[in-house]
């Protein structure tokens, strides 16, 4: 990351500056796809993609560090990059882990980049985002208006940008790096794909509808949500296929959008608190797990306690010594081992004039090595579940799917 002054657009709020930490190599990035009717051709998927990165300033942004040593943000003139790949290589889960496993931070370029594959009658677009610049729901966000732009529909004016701080009414101050060598130009020169074991693999799942219907009825009839369901059988799955969690708990978490609470308008960057549920083997019911999700989740999507969650993350960032022991004490002393995303059903249309949405995915996220990640999105009826893991547990999803059907 760069030394900076006359292109800094902000300071880093403190997940921002906690996503950056964990992705100081770049690939702490996720990729959102969606597979929409007709052969697109890639002067016109360059020419929406400039049209929505002049709407929202953080798609023209890298990382750097302002004179005074603060995080922030900085302009970048370069647009959002497009690669074109071809349409008999492989599935879209393969074109996921490609993506996510190439680094995705530079000291000018933007934290986004766009993929597409034109097939015979259809055409997937793949975007993928470094962490620190969106969380999921932005993501959906970017691909509707990238898909309203292709259909040669007005964007809507967009929000002004700010740090999630400034949105909630918490105050807190700047993150310094103390020393230039934890400012990560090392970092930009490192290759992450040395050793296969760093690579991510991306599994995927589909709940056909009247699965989903029943699983509704059966949430309903309990008093639950599916969210709660599907985690509970997340971290009942995960200790029972991997070892790891033989003698320990395993920490599931889950993020909040607090998009609702807060009353923050659509936009492009970070809107989220966690929660965070343990898992231990044996001693517990499926529904007494599900009943402690919901609990769980309930509590922290309360005002009071977001505020609490936030402003201790800043905390302890703040409490560091430096930045580079912040990335040594998330890597190493993370607050969570796995994590369950829920984006519900996804605000995606179907349909953007003559353009129309045939499938799209729950995003797909690369985290550090050991840490599984399940995203749940539904689509046109169908529910799909994404597992992405470096070197984390295999057969997830299976397992995960015959405790939604038979408990």
């Amino acid at each position: 990351m760069s030394t900076t002054t006359s292109r800094t657009l902000r300071t880093l709020g403190a997940l921002e500056h906690l996503f950056a930490a964990y992705g100081e190599d770049g690939t702490m990035n996720f990729t959102i796809a969606a597979r929409v009717s007709g052969t697109l051709s890639e002067t016109a998927v360059v020419a929406a993609l400039a049209k929505v990165q002049e709407r929202h300033v953080l798609l023209g942004v890298s990382l750097g560090w302002s004179e005074d040593g603060s995080h922030c943000f900085v302009v970048s003139e370069r647009p959002i990059s497009l690669t074109a790949v071809a349409a008999s290589a492989t599935t879209w889960e393969r074109i996921a882990e490609r993506e996510m496993n190439r680094p995705l931070v530079s000291a000018d370029a933007p934290l986004v980049r766009a993929a597409m594959v034109a097939g015979f009658g259809s055409t997937t677009l793949f975007l993928t985002f470094n962490h620190a610049i969106a969380d999921g729901m932005a993501a959906v966000f970017v691909m509707r208006q990238l898909l309203t732009a292709l259909s040669g529909a007005e964007l809507s004016a967009p929000a002004a940008d700010a740090k999630l701080e400034d949105r909630i009414g918490l105050e807190v101050p700047p993150f310094f790096s103390n020393s230039a060598a934890s400012c990560g130009a090392a970092a930009l020169d490192a290759d992450p794909l040395h050793t296969s074991t760093l690579r991510t693999t991306v599994d995927s799942l589909e709940i056909a509808a009247d699965c989903l219907v029943k699983l509704r009825q059966t949430a309903k009839s309990r008093d639950t949500t599916i969210n709660s369901m599907i985690t509970a059988a997340l971290g009942r799955s995960l200790v029972s296929l991997n070892e790891r969690w033989s003698e320990e708990a395993v920490r599931v978490m889950s993020p909040i959008d607090l998009r609702s609470e807060f009353e923050i308008p659509e936009h492009v960057g970070l809107s989220l608190s966690i929660a965070i549920t343990p898992f231990e083997r044996g001693g517990t019911e499926y529904w007494d797990d599900v009943s402690r999700v919901h609990q769980q989740i309930a509590k922290f999507r309360q005002r009071k306690m977001a505020l609490w969650m936030v402003g201790d993350i800043a905390k302890r960032c703040v409490d560091d010594p430096s930045y580079e022991a912040t990335r040594q004490r998330v890597l190493e002393h993370g607050p969570f081992d796995s994590v369950m995303t829920n984006f519900g059903v996804l605000q995606m249309p179907t349909s953007f004039g003559d353009l129309v949405v045939e499938k799209m995915w729950a995003p797909a996220l690369r985290s550090i090595p050991g840490q599984d990640v399940v995203a749940a999105a539904t689509f046109d009826g169908g529910l799909s579940l994404v597992h992405t893991r470096v070197a984390g547990t295999e057969g997830l999803l299976a397992r995960m799917a015959e405790i939604l059907h038979t408990e």
